[in-house]
């Protein structure tokens, strides 16, 4: 029950952000922040669960980072830590590997899933979908887009001359930040 009640909850961010961005930025510019705790019952139950969200939305080689296999598990600020490591990923197009390992496990699920041992270069990712277990099996996912994609949905929404005066204000706050 807990393990449907995860894939209905992975599924559910997916079903979210293919009705936001479109089934091919889900397919081919989305990755996944594991939780990745890596404990053997925790990295096959959660691989599973990755690898059938993946087969229900058609991803392949769908990539799959953890943050705490570099910060270790900081327990109250790990999803802050995702959405970190998810913004340095939409900035400079490095998908970090889990090179705490020498070789994905055995019993990992990952006929779906690019889980890398080094770091790669990556095209432009649009979403990031990250993931928390909470004590007592609490688990929640959250869709975050990519700034360039919320960019275009703030211009669409309000105009292109908001957004070339928001750059703007950028620029200022930037310029007046560089000389503190």
């Amino acid at each position: 029950r807990q393990r449907q009640m995860c894939i209905r909850d992975r599924a559910k961010s997916v079903a979210l952000a293919k009705s936001i961005v479109g089934e091919e930025a889900v397919q081919q510019r989305s990755f996944i922040l594991a939780h990745g705790s890596s404990t053997p019952q925790n990295r096959v139950t959660e691989s599973l669960i990755y690898d059938r969200v993946a087969k229900s939305f058609d991803i392949h080689n769908w990539p799959v980072a953890a943050p705490k296999a570099f910060v270790g598990h900081t327990i109250g600020p790990a999803s802050g830590d995702q959405v970190a490591m998810a913004l340095g990923v939409f900035a400079h197009n490095i998908m970090p590997g889990i090179t705490t390992i020498n070789k994905v496990a055995d019993d990992v699920y990952n006929e779906r899933l690019n889980i890398a041992t080094e770091h790669w270069y990556c095209d432009n990712m649009d979403i990031a979908f990250i993931n928390s277990k909470g004590f007592g099996g609490n688990n929640a996912t959250a869709t975050l887009l990519s700034p360039a994609v919320t960019l275009a949905m703030m211009e669409k929404r309000h105009g292109s001359e908001a957004i070339v005066s928001y750059h703007a204000c950028l620029l200022y706050t930037s310029d007046a930040a560089d000389e503190e």
